[in-house]
């Protein structure tokens, strides 16, 4: 096991990676298992073995955080919530004689976080913890105080109880619990909206559902253009490399893949690729790495004009990038977005190449025809068009190009491919123009009995931006 030193752990990057161990100032041998979270030169939290007992610790380079820290769980106790208690801290001296602050608390060996939940369970699967954690909450804020980043992350479940973590993110409430309430209900889904009238009762009757609704959907707007934000800049999800000719963002947990070099030579593998669209303004080609399926789809400057009036502005595949991002935290169905790259000359752009998962499934077209000696659409599939046009109108978003060849039936349900006109409205009279045009479009795909039932099942729809 690598040895390291505290002066190395302050100054590591984004890359640090476990196991390694470090020697104590009280000669006690301190080893590194597995890393959560490193905040380079702020905070690295890990699973950590001494003596042979194993604690969550939590490294601290600046004394304000530790005192947060120590401050929070301080507050945790006072509330009556559970969470995991302390079980001993130290301060240690790097070389250069800057101190670190170590604080341990107990190790849940079986806990499960709410974000693991969230993620395996459907949704009527989740509701109970999902009252629990409501219950906690109304706990916290009647106490006076709240986590200032609540999010499901922030919630173990052990032994039948649910713990909260990060005493460092706990802050006095301000008045505030109606925000709070609605930043943790808006990490989840659209889809998990139809509980918050049945689990609101275990938070308290502080509020009323309809209005718990209304503050959810508008916080979740502004977590997601939060979140947009990160996935062009350098942070612990995203890997971004800028210079004078390239402009690059990928998933970080992707950096050790074959992933940075399709975006470091994209036109190689371009040619290597078996074409599955060649067109003036885009080329796309299937790439197959190992086991993986992936498309590579490069945006071209057709001609000096075109150039010219796409410079200054983000590429599609940079538009491409951030709107399959939008559409999975709205629960949107679309192929895994991995990375882009732009080329620049300075600040102006080039072409620019979008990496994503290859869809699966039969897109709707060739599904329907496939199926077209079926009496009626099956009702799912009814459902799931008028749920994703609902889901974008709630979220002010439009597609731009709904034709049936970019939605992909999948399982019983539907993915959306080619992204790059997707656009968030700020005003209702846009969205309105956007979404009779995206209902206008994807309904000239149909003709006859087809028709009749898709219009049927987007009635409601179509009465909204006065399509009749």
């Amino acid at each position: 096991m690598t040895e390291v030193n505290w002066a190395s752990l302050k100054s590591a990057s984004l890359e640090l990676s476990a196991p390694f161990r470090v020697t104590l100032e009280d000669g006690r041998e301190l080893c590194c298992e597995q890393i959560y979270r490193h905040l380079p030169g702020k905070r690295l939290v890990f699973r950590g073995r001494e003596g042979g007992r194993v604690a969550l610790i939590k490294a601290f380079f600046k004394k304000k955080h530790f005192e947060r820290e120590v401050k929070g769980l301080s507050a945790l106790a006072s509330s009556g919530v559970a969470f995991p208690k302390e079980e001993w801290r130290s301060i240690e001296a790097t070389q250069s004689g800057q101190p670190v602050f170590l604080l341990a608390t107990e190790f849940l060996e079986d806990a499960i976080t709410l974000k693991q939940h969230y993620e395996d369970l459907e949704p009527e699967a989740l509701q109970p913890a999902l009252s629990c954690a409501l219950e906690t909450i109304g706990r916290l804020h009647r106490a006076g105080i709240k986590q200032r980043d609540i999010h499901l992350g922030n919630f173990l479940l052990s032994d039948n109880r649910l713990h909260v973590i990060d005493g460092d993110g706990i802050t006095s409430l301000d008045n505030k619990a109606l925000d709070n309430l609605a930043l943790f209900l808006a990490q989840m889904t659209p889809n998990y909206d139809r509980f918050i009238s049945d689990i609101l009762p275990a938070y308290g009757d502080a509020f009323r559902s309809g209005k718990v609704a209304a503050a959810v959907i508008k916080m979740r707007r502004k977590c997601i253009e939060q979140y947009l934000g990160k996935t062009v800049r350098d942070c612990t999800r995203f890997s971004v490399e800028k210079s004078a000719s390239a402009f690059v963002s990928m998933r970080r947990d992707l950096t050790a893949t074959e992933v940075p070099e399709l975006l470091a030579q994209p036109e190689k593998f371009i040619s290597q690729g078996k074409v599955l669209k060649a067109g003036n303004s885009a080329t796309v080609v299937g790439i197959d790495v190992g086991e993986q399926q992936l498309v590579l789809k490069c945006y071209n400057i057709k001609n000096l004009v075109h150039g010219l009036s796409r410079c200054w502005r983000p590429s599609r595949a940079w538009i491409s990038w951030q709107s399959a991002h939008r559409l999975k935290l709205l629960g949107i169905g679309t192929p895994q977005p991995l990375g882009f790259r732009e080329n620049r000359v300075g600040p102006l752009r080039r072409e620019a190449y979008l990496l994503t998962a290859r869809a699966q499934g039969t897109d709707l077209r060739t599904w329907v025809e496939k199926n077209r000696n079926e009496q009626e659409i099956p009702e799912w599939l009814l459902q799931a068009a008028s749920d994703l046009f609902d889901t974008l109108w709630q979220a002010s978003v439009s597609h731009g190009d709904t034709k049936a060849t970019n939605l992909f039936v999948v399982g019983e349900s539907l993915e959306v491919i080619d992204l790059d006109a997707v656009r968030r409205h700020s005003s209702h009279r846009s969205l309105t123009k956007a979404h009779r045009k995206d209902l206008k479009r994807f309904l000239a795909n149909w003709q006859g009995a087809t028709l009749h039932q898709f219009e049927r099942a987007l009635c409601r729809h179509c009465e909204r931006v006065g399509l009749r």
